[in-house]
């Protein structure tokens, strides 16, 4: 009850003093002024004119503007701002290349059971590019995909890299053909090159098929779809220097024990597996299980 009791004698009780809510301050021409230093609300309530001292004249429906001046309580009203309208860039389209990859055919499938499902990785500057997964194409996937691939001029890219993966759902993505295209003169002078260009892989340079891209120069705007999958280097970092790591050594006699092992999956299918594994023979014969495994209880 104490505590109660000095809470009680703490409070104000009555009319609040004029100074409440108000800080006083003295100039040096010995004027005092008065400022609200709390409520913003109720500060503007505090510092309202009172009526009839040059307040607006609402009786009539209309500001009192008699004097041709805005009344607004004896004070001036600040000279009205000028702000200097910026005149709008031009849109300038930005030239580039239009790369349509429509089409591949392959020489052999790679994969142990089923039939590959084939994706292309694009690679213009230091720009990369991914299509979709044409599930189940094996050896004639089709993407008729269209990319629009920004230069800054028209030396700064003379050659494109494709690359042919297929896609793997238990082991990494494995790189079955790939290609390096020089891009000619012609298609930067206005021309459409509309060609099949041979890939290379595991059966020797120009052996693994073909595939049809259509390259032109255009000048367009730059849209990201959201299916391009573009993948941009970051610029802020440091370039990175770093040894390739050599190819696993695959041994004859590895090859030979798997093959006793699974004797209806080819050799070379099982020296692929290992070469993904880098070489150890104990992951590559767990791969290929699971692979049969989920083979098996597909066809159930």
């Amino acid at each position: 009850m104490t505590i109660t009791s000095e809470r009680r004698d703490q409070v104000l009780l009555g009319p609040l003093p004029p100074s409440f809510l108000r800080l006083e301050t003295r100039t040096t021409d010995g004027e005092t002024v008065t400022t609200v230093t709390a409520d913003p609300a109720v500060g503007r309530q505090v510092e309202l004119p009172p009526q009839g001292a040059g307040a607006p004249n609402n009786g009539a429906g209309a500001p009192n503007n008699g004097g041709g001046a805005p009344n607004n309580g004896g004070q001036p009203r600040p000279p009205p701002q000028h702000y200097t309208a910026h005149p709008v860039q031009p849109y300038v389209p930005q030239a580039g290349l239009s790369i349509t990859i429509a089409q591949a055919v392959l020489n052999k499938s790679y994969t142990l059971i089923g039939s590959m499902d084939p994706y292309v990785r694009l690679k213009v500057g230091h720009n990369t590019y991914e299509t979709f997964t044409h599930a189940g194409a094996d050896k004639t996937p089709c993407w008729n995909k269209v990319y629009h691939c920004p230069l800054p001029n028209t030396h700064s890219v003379r050659t494109v890299s494709v690359e042919i993966f297929d896609e793997k759902a238990l082991t990494d993505d494995q790189r079955i053909a790939y290609a390096k295209i020089s891009v000619p003169q012609s298609v930067f002078e206005g021309h459409t090159l509309d060609e099949w260009f041979p890939l290379s892989g595991k059966l020797g340079e120009a052996k693994e098929g073909s595939i049809n891209l259509i390259i032109s120069y255009t000048t367009m705007p730059m849209i990201t779809l959201p299916y391009q999958r573009i993948h941009y280097p970051y610029v802020g970092a440091a370039p990175q220097h770093f040894t390739p790591r050599p190819p696993p050594q695959i041994s004859e006699a590895d090859v030979t024990s798997i093959k006793d092992m699974f004797p209806a999956v080819d050799k070379e299918v099982i020296r692929t597996v290992l070469e993904s594994k880098h070489g150890n023979v104990e992951s590559a014969v767990a791969a290929i299980l699971q692979i049969m495994e989920g083979e098996q209880g597909g066809q159930q």
